[in-house]
């Protein structure tokens, strides 16, 4: 059970968890929809955000051997065809559940899929690898903000896709950092990790900005939306202001941090939409709680 919650990467369940309730919920204007509908679209996410982890590490099973031996499938813990078995089942039941809500959102999450897996088998790259995490992850929000307004057959509003946009952005910017802890970049370290975490700090302190594209956001939403966000940023910036030189581990380091910000981004948007009901509260309280559980299950189940 240990190897493959290592293997699932099991401390992302809390924020890729985080992602479909809060867009989901701000989605609907700060109220949850009746019917099962919601849960469903919470069991597509896992299963393809899980699945694909599964199927990452069996794509990289042979660096690893190098690498990271200890990871589950070097290490012998996990059989290589298991982990791809199991890789499989989690994203086909996923997409599976999407459909069950409806058409367009099962081609919706059949494309998050096709670019979760493009990612494990084709997504190196400097450039390729982060937008194929963003594109996934700005889906995985999109799904949930755009549940409500496809159930009741309507088109959406761009706008309300912003979050998504910025979230997408944020994540492009964390797998660039990302690149520098996994040896894929054997250049010189120098100052880069620190620009890469003052542009996720920008990222992070422009979610109170969304409260342009949403509907029904008040200024008490604007101000905790600030308040979480501003200072997940400063978390970030005081990172970036290292004094020793930089290296792979204190890069590591900082990818954890900045991954459990995720969760920070998804609160700081629920928060926006305080004034419209009790779900948005429910919702930031999801994602933050997420945040001390992210912590410590990364210390058994690393992200990374």
């Amino acid at each position: 059970m240990l190897a493959l919650g290592r293997l699932l990467r099991i401390s992302l369940l809390p924020s890729a968890l985080a992602d479909i309730v809060v867009g989901v919920v701000v989605g609907a204007g700060g109220t949850w929809p009746p019917g099962a509908a919601g849960i469903l679209l919470v069991l597509a996410s896992l299963g393809i955000y899980h699945g694909a982890m599964a199927l990452n590490d069996w794509a990289d099973r042979d660096e690893d051997a190098q690498a990271r031996p200890e990871r589950p499938i070097p290490s012998g813990a996990i059989p290589a065809n298991v982990a791809l078995g199991l890789g499989l089942v989690l994203v086909g039941l996923g997409v599976a559940c999407a459909a069950a809500i409806g058409m367009r959102m099962g081609i919706w999450m059949s494309v998050v899929a096709v670019l979760a897996v493009a990612y494990d088998l084709r997504g190196r790259g400097p450039i390729l690898g982060p937008t194929l995490l963003g594109l996934c992850r700005f889906g995985n929000l999109g799904a949930g903000l755009l549940l409500v307004t496809w159930l009741d057959g309507g088109s959406p509003d761009p706008a309300l896709l912003a979050p998504a946009f910025l979230y997408g952005l944020y994540v492009f910017v964390v797998s660039r950092l990302g690149r520098l802890e996994d040896r894929e970049d054997l250049r010189p370290l120098a100052d880069r990790p620190s620009r890469f975490l003052i542009t996720a700090a920008v990222c992070m302190g422009c979610v109170p900005l969304l409260g342009f594209a949403l509907e029904g956001v008040e200024a008490l939403g604007v101000v905790l939306s600030a308040a979480v966000s501003l200072g997940a940023a400063w978390g970030l910036v005081q990172a970036a202001r290292r004094k020793e030189p930089w290296n792979r581990g204190a890069v590591g380091a900082c990818m954890g941090l900045a991954l459990r910000r995720l969760l920070a981004f998804t609160a700081a948007v629920a928060l926006l939409l305080v004034g419209q009901g009790d779900a948005a509260w429910i919702a930031a309280g999801i994602a933050l709680a997420g945040y001390p559980a992210s912590y410590g299950l990364r210390k058994v189940f690393p992200p990374s």
